[in-house]
Protein backbone atom coordinates (compact mmCIF):
# COMPACT_ATOMS: atom_id res chain seq x y z
CA UNK A 1 0.00 0.00 0.00
CA UNK A 2 2.64 2.20 0.49
CA UNK A 3 4.44 1.41 -1.91
CA UNK A 4 1.75 2.50 -4.40
CA UNK A 5 0.80 5.45 -2.84
CA UNK A 6 4.76 6.75 -3.05
CA UNK A 7 4.79 5.80 -7.11
CA UNK A 8 1.40 7.67 -7.61
CA UNK A 9 2.86 10.69 -5.11
CA UNK A 10 6.14 10.31 -7.70
CA UNK A 11 3.83 10.07 -10.97
CA UNK A 12 1.72 13.32 -9.69
CA UNK A 13 5.43 15.49 -8.95
CA UNK A 14 6.81 14.93 -12.41
CA UNK A 15 2.92 15.75 -13.54
CA UNK A 16 3.54 18.88 -11.93
CA UNK A 17 6.64 19.62 -13.45
CA UNK A 18 5.21 19.52 -16.75
CA UNK A 19 2.51 22.11 -16.19
CA UNK A 20 3.84 24.32 -13.23
CA UNK A 21 7.45 25.05 -14.81
CA UNK A 22 5.53 26.22 -18.06
CA UNK A 23 3.32 28.04 -16.00
CA UNK A 24 6.42 30.04 -14.60
CA UNK A 25 7.40 31.10 -18.23
CA UNK A 26 3.95 32.24 -18.88
CA UNK A 27 4.48 34.46 -15.82
CA UNK A 28 7.54 35.70 -17.63
CA UNK A 29 5.95 36.58 -20.83
CA UNK A 30 3.18 38.11 -18.65
CA UNK A 31 5.94 40.32 -16.70
CA UNK A 32 8.29 40.84 -19.76
CA UNK A 33 11.37 39.46 -17.58
CA UNK A 34 12.53 35.81 -16.51
CA UNK A 35 13.98 36.79 -13.68
CA UNK A 36 11.18 38.87 -12.20
CA UNK A 37 9.20 35.20 -12.83
CA UNK A 38 11.69 33.66 -10.51
CA UNK A 39 11.29 35.93 -7.67
CA UNK A 40 7.73 35.35 -7.96
CA UNK A 41 7.97 31.75 -8.16
CA UNK A 42 10.46 32.09 -4.97
CA UNK A 43 8.30 34.41 -2.96
CA UNK A 44 4.74 32.12 -3.61
CA UNK A 45 6.73 29.10 -2.86
CA UNK A 46 7.97 30.31 0.08
CA UNK A 47 4.39 31.35 1.46
CA UNK A 48 3.39 27.96 0.24
CA UNK A 49 6.11 26.15 2.63
CA UNK A 50 5.72 28.95 5.32
CA UNK A 51 2.02 27.54 5.24
CA UNK A 52 2.83 23.58 4.92
CA UNK A 53 5.45 24.32 7.82
CA UNK A 54 2.34 25.61 10.00
CA UNK A 55 0.13 23.03 9.44
CA UNK A 56 2.26 19.88 9.20
CA UNK A 57 5.68 21.29 10.19
CA UNK A 58 8.04 20.35 13.70
CA UNK A 59 9.31 23.76 15.34
CA UNK A 60 12.39 21.72 16.78
CA UNK A 61 13.86 20.57 13.44
CA UNK A 62 14.40 24.79 13.21
CA UNK A 63 16.79 24.52 15.94
CA UNK A 64 19.22 21.58 13.36
CA UNK A 65 19.62 24.60 10.57
CA UNK A 66 22.64 26.02 11.98
CA UNK A 67 23.84 22.29 12.18
CA UNK A 68 23.67 21.45 8.12
CA UNK A 69 26.55 21.81 6.41
CA UNK A 70 26.97 25.08 4.64
CA UNK A 71 27.69 23.69 1.36
CA UNK A 72 24.25 21.72 1.06
CA UNK A 73 22.64 25.00 0.97
CA UNK A 74 23.75 25.81 -2.33
CA UNK A 75 20.97 23.50 -3.32
CA UNK A 76 18.81 27.43 -2.93
CA UNK A 77 21.42 28.05 -5.61
CA UNK A 78 20.79 25.15 -7.85
CA UNK A 79 17.12 25.79 -7.66
CA UNK A 80 17.23 29.38 -8.87
CA UNK A 81 19.42 28.76 -11.65
CA UNK A 82 16.89 25.76 -12.48
CA UNK A 83 13.98 27.45 -12.36
CA UNK A 84 15.08 30.55 -14.19
CA UNK A 85 17.06 28.22 -16.55
CA UNK A 86 13.23 26.41 -17.70
CA UNK A 87 11.62 29.84 -17.51
CA UNK A 88 14.24 31.02 -19.93
CA UNK A 89 14.24 27.58 -21.81
CA UNK A 90 10.61 26.41 -22.51
CA UNK A 91 9.93 29.46 -24.71
CA UNK A 92 13.08 28.56 -27.32
CA UNK A 93 13.54 24.92 -26.91
CA UNK A 94 9.91 24.41 -26.49
CA UNK A 95 7.71 22.03 -23.74
CA UNK A 96 8.75 19.04 -25.39
CA UNK A 97 11.88 19.20 -26.04
CA UNK A 98 13.22 20.93 -23.07
CA UNK A 99 11.77 17.98 -20.97
CA UNK A 100 12.93 15.03 -22.60
CA UNK A 101 16.28 16.56 -22.75
CA UNK A 102 16.21 17.68 -19.05
CA UNK A 103 14.30 14.45 -18.22
CA UNK A 104 17.40 12.64 -19.90
CA UNK A 105 19.99 14.72 -17.99
CA UNK A 106 18.11 13.45 -14.42
CA UNK A 107 18.35 9.86 -15.74
CA UNK A 108 22.00 9.93 -16.50
CA UNK A 109 23.04 12.02 -13.67
CA UNK A 110 20.72 9.77 -11.59
CA UNK A 111 22.63 6.38 -12.14
CA UNK A 112 25.83 7.73 -10.89
CA UNK A 113 23.90 9.23 -7.94
CA UNK A 114 22.91 6.24 -7.27
CA UNK A 115 25.84 3.86 -7.74
CA UNK A 116 28.08 5.83 -5.50
CA UNK A 117 25.35 6.69 -3.33
CA UNK A 118 25.84 10.67 -3.34
CA UNK A 119 24.88 12.57 0.08
CA UNK A 120 23.76 9.83 1.59
CA UNK A 121 21.59 8.14 -0.98
CA UNK A 122 20.99 4.33 -1.32
CA UNK A 123 23.49 2.92 -3.51
CA UNK A 124 22.31 0.97 -6.45
CA UNK A 125 24.90 -0.24 -8.18
CA UNK A 126 25.22 0.42 -12.04
CA UNK A 127 24.62 -2.75 -14.18
CA UNK A 128 25.56 -3.43 -17.56
CA UNK A 129 21.24 -3.63 -18.24
CA UNK A 130 20.82 0.36 -16.31
CA UNK A 131 23.79 1.49 -18.24
CA UNK A 132 21.95 0.46 -21.65
CA UNK A 133 18.79 1.43 -20.63
CA UNK A 134 20.37 5.01 -20.12
CA UNK A 135 21.93 4.92 -23.67
CA UNK A 136 18.10 4.29 -24.82
CA UNK A 137 16.94 6.85 -23.25
CA UNK A 138 19.83 9.05 -24.60
CA UNK A 139 19.50 7.72 -27.92
CA UNK A 140 15.43 7.98 -28.01
CA UNK A 141 16.10 11.45 -26.43
CA UNK A 142 18.36 12.69 -29.22
CA UNK A 143 15.61 11.04 -32.11
CA UNK A 144 12.63 12.75 -30.69
CA UNK A 145 14.26 16.34 -30.36
CA UNK A 146 15.86 16.03 -34.19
Amino acid sequence: MQTTFFVLFSLLMGAMLSIYLPMNSAVSRHLGSPITANITFFIVALLASFLIYGVWGDPATVKKIKDVPWWLYCTGIFSAVMILGTTFLIPKVGVRKFFILTISGQILTAIFVSHFGFLGTPKDPITLKKFLGAILVVFGAIFSVL
